[in-house]
């Protein structure tokens, strides 16, 4: 668009905010992350000048965005105005030249933080092969809160050191093919750029997860 950008960050960054709340790994209950990283900063940028903050959610996501409670940030949802949906997002991106994101080459749905707590379980099973130093990064964050005794993962029900061992690793691969054939079985006719999505591993949100409020599309 030959507009500037200017990236925002927060001054003082995940681990201070992970000690402030006491070691607590973000979660979709407690997702702390959003709103001191990413909510904070943007909002103390726009300050009170008037600000259209453009949003990428699809006309086929049941979900909300980012409603600001300061009355000079207006939201907009382009996607939805114009009900666009995953094939045509795709679309756009493969017609313009834009192409889809690197990181669907294998498998992940999501942008941002390599330890999104939103990931499936396959998602951390790929990161844990295609980057396995990112992985055991994510792993130092589960660790055992000395005050509380609580131990918080990452993935819902099992931390990272039980999921990378080779016999649970094996039986989320087959867990995953299983119900993605079970998909292809059942699905109805596709557009060509949904049968693009499958054969090349670009997703649809069809798992009924809330995403991320800002980053994920």
């Amino acid at each position: 668009l030959g507009k500037p950008i200017r990236g925002l960050k927060e001054p003082l960054g995940f681990d201070h905010w992970y000690d402030v709340y006491g070691q607590m790994i973000p979660s979709p209950r407690r997702r702390w992350c959003t709103k001191m990283l990413k909510l904070k900063p943007f909002e103390e940028y726009a300050g009170r000048d008037i600000v259209y903050n453009y949003i990428g959610i699809r006309a086929d996501e049941n979900r909300d965005g980012y409603i600001s409670n300061k009355p000079n940030i207006i939201p907009v949802y382009p996607f939805i105005d114009d009900g666009l949906i995953l094939a045509d997002i795709e679309q756009i991106l493969m017609e313009s030249g834009v192409g889809m994101p690197p990181y669907t080459a294998w498998g992940r749905t999501r942008s941002g933080c390599f330890f999104c707590f939103f990931q499936k379980k396959i998602e951390w099973v790929r990161l844990k092969e295609r980057h396995p130093a990112l992985f055991e990064e994510a792993k130092k964050y589960e660790r055992v809160y000395m005050e509380s005794g609580n131990l918080f993962t990452w993935s819902q029900g099992e931390s990272l050191v039980e999921l990378e061992k080779p016999e649970r690793m094996k039986q989320i691969k087959q867990e995953h093919e299983k119900y993605r054939q079970i998909g292809i079985k059942n699905r109805r006719n596709v557009t060509l750029m949904e049968l693009y999505s499958e054969i090349y591993g670009t997703h649809s949100r069809t798992d009924g997860e809330q995403s991320c409020l800002i980053c994920s599309v």
